[in-house]
């Protein structure tokens, strides 16, 4: 099965593209097991499985498990429906691995987790920002949103999680543009965490 990419040139989307090629299309091989004499999927195996797709095969057996008896015309249809998903995931994890990637050619390392759909930050200080896409990013213009802060080293272990909650409300309040351009929005949760350390640490001298 071959899924055409589009190109972030062919969207409205933010990020600055530089030095790296871009995929035009990948290949993967989609084993769909049916019912027999039917159409209705029993059980997927896609190669390379590089691709979280298990609630997708659960919302296609729902159609069976529902009880629901699905003529030839539906069922076919419902195949479509499972097929055609499982491509728009396929172009909409491609090019968050490759938003990633390119972001990675910053000061900042960054990891996308496929079954989480989750995009950690490795901030300065020990710190990790879990970054949370919103459906249809890189692709649509959505913004993407600052799930937690953690301490990822003993530097940062004395940090408290109501600090934590003061950067992630503010970080979250950044102008839109900011949050939908994934090193920009990194570069504002962390002007924002050393300039909450920064209050911290005058509040603490003054109390002392």
């Amino acid at each position: 099965m071959q899924t055409y990419i589009p190109t972030l040139e062919e969207s409205s989307f933010q990020h600055k593209i530089e030095d790296v090629i871009e995929p035009s299309e990948v290949n993967h091989e989609l084993l769909i097991e049916v019912i027999d004499g039917t159409m209705e999927i029993k059980n997927v195996e896609m190669f390379p499985n590089d691709v979280h797709i298990s609630d997708l095969v659960d919302a296609a057996k729902s159609f069976r498990q529902s009880g629901t008896q699905l003529d030839s015309l539906e069922t076919s249809s419902s195949l479509q429906w499972f097929i055609r998903n499982v491509q728009d995931r396929i172009i909409l994890s491609t090019l968050r691995r490759f938003v990633v990637k390119t972001a990675n050619k910053s000061r900042h390392l960054f990891e996308y987790f496929e079954g989480d759909e989750m995009i950690v930050a490795h901030l300065v200080g020990g710190v990790d920002a879990f970054i949370k896409p919103s459906q249809g990013w890189p692709l649509s213009n959505s913004p993407l949103k600052l799930i937690s802060l953690k301490s990822s080293d003993h530097h940062s272990k004395g940090i408290s999680l109501s600090f934590f909650c003061k950067v992630e409300e503010a970080a979250n309040s950044l102008d839109v543009q900011i949050r939908q351009n994934l090193s920009s929005f990194v570069d504002g949760v962390e002007k924002i965490l050393l300039e909450q350390m920064r209050v911290e640490l005058h509040y603490d001298n003054a109390s002392g």
